[in-house]
């Protein structure tokens, strides 16, 4: 009851769980790292060995997933986790961000933090980030149709969506290693599927920001409309898009190896 006075009622967002990967004790640098939908932060750890040494490296577990709080009320929209992201850095002391990486719907509430807080963050790099034209934009054949109708039948079919997430989860056919679909999270991903993803305004939004952003993505990643990301790249000087040969989704050395390099170059930048 306290919990819900305290952050409902008075609207206090939810502090979350973080990890450190490098914490010098005085950092060149500062990168936040936040995870995709259903995951936790374990989702970086192929991209540990090649992070910078002298930055202080945090990642987060978003509100709902990993050992973050699990609020039966919330919405888990990308405004929620920005919310309880600014109060997370606020509690560990972390006034100013270098880069913010994101990946997939992680990707989406890194827009927003930077759309919602335009000083904290110098840069993003969004990792296969799921942007797509909101439902008013889409044609007979655009590929968001397809991937709204996998997302929708997830959606309207609850239990058995719980169901399929926990049968990945046992027998570690999920593509990340940070899912753990127990009944909560499978909650949580299901309402965080509908907010962040199906209605999503990252489109709208993205367009509207100033500062470096570069995009990595997997040519044949089914989850990522890649004609939505080049065409961000062609009409926006600040957006660069890079694509990878690789059909996969999640974080893998490989996809690791080129980010690296993409964050050392707007480490170069943010100088």
């Amino acid at each position: 009851m306290l919990d819900k006075i305290i952050h409902r009622w008075l609207r206090i967002p939810y502090a979350l769980n973080v990890h450190y990967f490098s914490r010098p004790e005085k950092p060149k640098a500062t990168i936040l790292l936040i995870h995709g939908l259903g995951t936790s932060w374990k989702t970086w750890t192929p991209l540990e060995p090649y992070l910078p040494k002298d930055a202080r490296v945090i990642a987060i577990d978003m509100l709902g997933f990993g050992n973050s709080p699990k609020p039966d009320w919330k919405t888990y929209n990308v405004h929620d986790q920005a919310a309880s992201i600014v109060a997370t850095l606020r509690r560990e002391f972390i006034n100013n961000v270098d880069i913010v990486i994101g990946h997939s719907m992680g990707s989406l509430a890194a827009v927003e933090l930077a759309k919602q807080y335009p000083n904290l963050s110098k840069s993003l790099i969004l990792c296969s980030p799921p942007i797509y034209y909101p439902r008013v934009d889409e044609k007979n054949h655009h590929p968001e149709k397809i991937l709204r109708a996998l997302y929708e039948f997830f959606n309207s079919h609850p239990h058995s969506s719980k169901r399929f997430l926990q049968f990945a989860d046992r027998h570690n056919i999920w593509p990340d290693a940070g899912f753990k679909a127990d009944e909560v999270t499978s909650e949580s991903f299901l309402i965080a599927l509908n907010t962040a993803i199906i209605n999503q305004t990252t489109m709208k939004d993205i367009t509207k920001l100033t500062l470096p952003i570069a995009i990595l993505s997997g040519k044949l990643d089914p989850l990522i409309v890649e004609r939505n990301l080049k065409r961000l790249a062609k009409d926006h000087n600040n957006i660069t898009h890079t694509s990878m040969a690789t059909q996969r989704h999640e974080i893998t050395d490989k996809y690791a190896k080129k980010l690296s390099g993409i964050m050392k170059e707007h480490l170069t930048i943010n100088k």
